[in-house]
């Protein structure tokens, strides 16, 4: 059997990109992303993944910014410094495209939406995987950002769902090397 090693080492290259350059991304490219995305495997056929673009000059970057800095003082029940709040600001200015990706939720079958959230999460596995086969980086947030409390009107969202994450597609400003443990000492033959 002849063992292809070029997708094990687009695995293997893939990283959880924070730092990017000025560098702009094309919508082709983006699109050629959420492509990919939608190709991922799930479960009744239900093609739960929505993705909401917000390109590098929008202007919803400074709703997203002011309510990041709303949660973040209700979080810790204290008002940020201007230098805390500046740098909230420049982090969602500065960065590359975000999508903001959400997971269909079936109010009548948890086992469903439970399901969709796990398919949604491989096609962000796809999205990366190809980012990084075009010389793209993608970090994927869980954190502050897809917290926000409005961010359903911020994004005109009318469906029942659920956030997944946001992705931060642009081009990466550094490599950083990883290891991994080795499979045979994580893995039980029975």
């Amino acid at each position: 059997m002849n063992k292809s090693t070029e997708i094990l080492e687009i695995i293997k290259n893939r990283r959880n990109t924070k730092s990017f350059t000025d560098k702009d991304v094309s919508i082709q490219d983006i699109e050629y992303l959420l492509e990919s995305g939608t190709w991922a495997p799930n479960h009744r056929n239900t093609e739960p993944w929505r993705f909401f673009v917000v390109q590098k000059n929008s202007l919803l970057k400074k709703i997203i910014s002011k309510e990041m800095i709303i949660l973040q003082e209700k979080k810790s029940n204290k008002l940020l410094s201007e230098e805390q709040k500046n740098k909230i600001k420049i982090t969602v200015a500065n960065a590359p495209s975000l999508v903001f990706v959400f997971s269909l939720i079936d109010i009548n079958n948890e086992e469903v939406t439970e399901e969709n959230y796990g398919a949604v999460c491989c096609a962000i596995q796809n999205i990366q995987l190809v980012a990084t086969s075009i010389g793209l980086g993608v970090g994927w947030s869980t954190g502050t950002i897809s917290k926000i409390d409005n961010l359903n009107t911020i994004l005109g969202i009318t469906e029942n769902l659920k956030i997944t994450g946001v992705l931060s597609i642009g081009y990466p400003d550094l490599k950083i090397s990883k290891t991994r443990t080795n499979y045979k000492t994580l893995t039980k033959w029975l």
